[in-house]
């Protein structure tokens, strides 16, 4: 398995559509950092403050990490490395499961530079320009941040889980894009058009996709002109289950179809 990892490693370290992720995110903590000062100014209520402002950009991790996701997932059918893989003595269980942990691993190191960049550039912005900062709400500002670092973590892992499991399940890179195409948007759909629908079940089918969390702990949900937050003991456990019910779906899924299936492309 330790030979597996390391090579799992090199790959993604030498991947193109990681490098450019990473310096994708890196780029987009500056260029929003600017964006925002150039409408408001630098200065900030608290120290925390751009945590919590660095969670209303939550939205684009959906939009790039999980087609990378999808691409990771079927490499090895792609490139043929499975099957030397899986004869070296490796399960496919393992097999998916270390791929799996490693996205996520990768995941929280994107998470970690896009808020840490966004953090550390707008501080030194404030710095540079003379803005003051001040103390009012740091607890707030520090908690809504690492709250919506921890739910994006979450919720994240439950995008890569389904995708990934869309691309064991197809095998062929393109196919699988396109059906990463559909479930990414498709959440994006049941958030947005059928949040108003006349019809009851249509409703709590919106209220219960994963995007429709996603805007609310990200803190740009709204509903009939008003901004939808998370409050209250029900909001946050809904709020954990249902990411945590897509995860332990799509892996048990996967896991169960791998068994039965042949590994040959």
């Amino acid at each position: 398995m330790r030979n597996f990892w390391q090579a799992e490693i090199y790959y993604l370290r030498k991947d193109p559509a990681f490098k450019s992720i990473t310096a994708i995110f890196a780029l987009a903590s500056l260029a929003l950092v600017l964006i925002l000062g150039s409408k408001g100014g630098y200065s900030l209520s608290s120290y925390a403050e751009p945590l919590q402002t660095a969670a209303s950009f939550s939205i684009m991790f959906y939009l790039v990490i999980p087609l990378h996701a999808c691409f990771f997932a079927t490499e090895g059918f792609e490139h043929g490395s499975v099957q030397n893989i899986i004869a070296a003595g490796h399960s496919k269980a393992k097999y998916f499961t270390g791929k799996y942990v490693l996205e996520l691993l990768a995941v929280l190191g994107w998470l970690l530079e896009f808020y840490g960049l966004f953090y550390l550039f707008s501080l030194a912005a404030a710095l540079i320009t003379g803005a003051p900062v001040g103390h009012a709400g740091y607890t707030e500002d520090l908690a809504a941040g690492l709250t919506a670092l921890g739910l994006n973590l979450l919720y994240l892992a439950a995008y890569c889980a389904a995708i990934m499991m869309l691309g064991m399940l197809i095998r062929k890179p393109a196919s699988a894009v396109v059906a990463a195409f559909f479930f990414i948007f498709g959440n994006l759909l049941l958030s947005g058009y059928l949040k108003d629908a006349s019809s009851a079940v249509l409703r709590a089918i919106s209220e219960h996709s994963l995007m429709t969390q996603i805007f609310k702990f990200s803190g740009i949900y709204v509903e009939n002109s008003q901004l939808i937050l998370l409050s209250g003991t029900g909001d946050y456990i809904r709020a954990l289950w249902i990411p945590a019910a897509w995860i332990l779906l799509s892996l048990s899924i996967t896991l169960t179809v791998l068994e039965k299936r042949d590994i040959q492309i």
